[in-house]
């Protein structure tokens, strides 16, 4: 065999033993409704999507919440997200307000995840099994909300996270939109995409801008010895 080919296969069987890179970053949280309208118990879930173009086994995987920590609350995850498909964590009681959705794990999420407030609260995912997970453990994705990260919750590079959403009235989730920015969702879509983002009214737009193009022409008016106020 020639120097180069034997270059070539040597090259090939590194690359064949290489293990391919983990499916972590491609699944993360999408929506969360945490605080249900009325009692939360068996009610509360958690949405994950698989934004990768192969299957997520969840056997080895976690969520973790809390305000103090990540791991107040932890839960062993089981099943499998296909890709771009969207799984949903938690109940196993639905909300006849919703659109109909199945749980892809049915599972009383205990303790309640928290509701949110002055100090943010936050939901977290874990490429690890749930009794691997420590406060110390970083996240794959972790999404926190309230007002101020008190705490110093962690975000996945190790930094003090910042808060993605303000705290979600009784009913409503908080839900990561295609732009990568979450929002409060007052009609949650477990199991589905998120909604499209409303565009802004332009009438207030337009209004401000004559106003303001008004408000020049007469200030220039008045620096010209113009004293006529008349638009």
């Amino acid at each position: 065999m020639h120097r180069s080919s034997r270059i070539a296969a040597c090259a090939a069987a590194i690359a064949a033993a290489t293990p391919a890179a983990p499916a972590s970053a491609s699944l993360v949280i999408a929506e969360v409704l945490y605080d249900a309208d009325g009692a939360d118990d068996e009610r509360e879930w958690v949405e994950a999507w698989n934004a990768g173009d192969t299957p997520v086994d969840l056997s080895a995987w976690s969520l973790g919440w809390g305000g103090t920590t990540l791991v107040s609350g932890r839960q062993a995850l089981s099943g499998s997200v296909e890709a771009g498909a969207r799984f949903v964590i938690g109940g196993p009681l639905g909300d006849a307000a919703m659109p109909p959705f199945s749980f892809g794990l049915a599972i009383d999420l205990e303790p309640d995840l928290q509701n949110g407030g002055v100090t943010a609260d936050a939901v977290a995912l874990f490429d690890r099994p749930a009794d691997a997970v420590t406060a110390e453990t970083l996240p794959v994705d972790v999404v926190l909300y309230g007002e101020t990260n008190d705490t110093g919750l962690l975000d996945p590079a190790g930094a003090i996270a910042a808060v993605d959403v303000a705290d979600a009235p009784a009913g409503a989730s908080i839900e990561r939109g295609l732009d990568g920015l979450w929002r409060i969702q007052s009609e949650p879509t477990p199991g589905a995409p998120p909604r499209p983002v409303p565009e802004p009214d332009s009438a207030p737009l337009a209004a401000l801008a004559i106003a303001t193009a008004r408000g020049l022409r007469h200030v220039r008016r008045r620096a010209a010895g113009d004293r006529s106020v008349n638009v």
